[in-house]
């Protein structure tokens, strides 16, 4: 055995030793599968109680300002029509205004998908009060910083937001017809 030999092979013995000896750690938790929804701690950037003030690209004709809709409680909806939750949300709104009437309730729906197609077919917008949005290249998106999609916001009467909820829940619809009521008053 030469020299170098009997240097390098205690040297390698040790090395080996040393990390089969290591102490193992547990492996990384799973991840969460692809199709579970994501819950942002904050949908959006703007709080409850800050005015919102920004105008909404709608699909048919010029944008919509919000201001333009001050006097009436607004639901206003960042969604995709990729999403299950799309056709539902349009029964849901129609009820709504159906009970409290397009004098006391403006609902916008905004498309963030980036293919008009894709919003085929258009949905039923059978009711006065109710405006379809579109907003393909995201501006709208990015303006609120959003979290989540669906993403809905209640604004009361004088443009502050009084309900935010992102992404699917089992209780958003509840929580947004009690948020809507109460926003609306006596």
């Amino acid at each position: 055995m030469s020299l170098s030999s009997r240097v390098l092979l205690p040297a390698a013995l040790a090395a080996l030793t040393a990390a089969c000896t290591r102490p193992q750690t547990a492996p990384p938790p799973e991840p969460p599968p692809p199709d579970a929804p994501v819950q942002p701690a904050q949908p959006i950037r703007h709080a409850a109680g800050e005015v919102l003030d920004l105008t909404v690209p709608l699909l048919a004709g010029p944008g919509l300002p919000l201001p333009s809709l001050r006097g009436r409680v607004v639901v206003l909806e960042l969604t995709s029509a990729a999403l299950p939750s799309w056709p539902a949300s349009f029964a849901r709104y129609n009820d709504l205004l159906r009970e409290y009437g397009a004098a006391r309730l403006a609902v916008v729906v905004v498309a963030l998908d980036g293919d008009r197609s894709s919003l085929s077919p258009e949905p039923d917008l059978r009711l006065h009060g109710f405006e379809l949005g579109w907003d393909p290249q995201g501006a709208l998106a990015a303006r609120l910083q959003l979290g989540a999609l669906p993403t809905t916001l209640v604004l009361g009467r004088d443009g502050r937001i009084v309900h935010v909820e992102g992404g699917p829940a089992p209780e958003s619809s509840r929580a947004l017809a009690d948020a809507v009521r109460a926003a609306l008053g006596p």
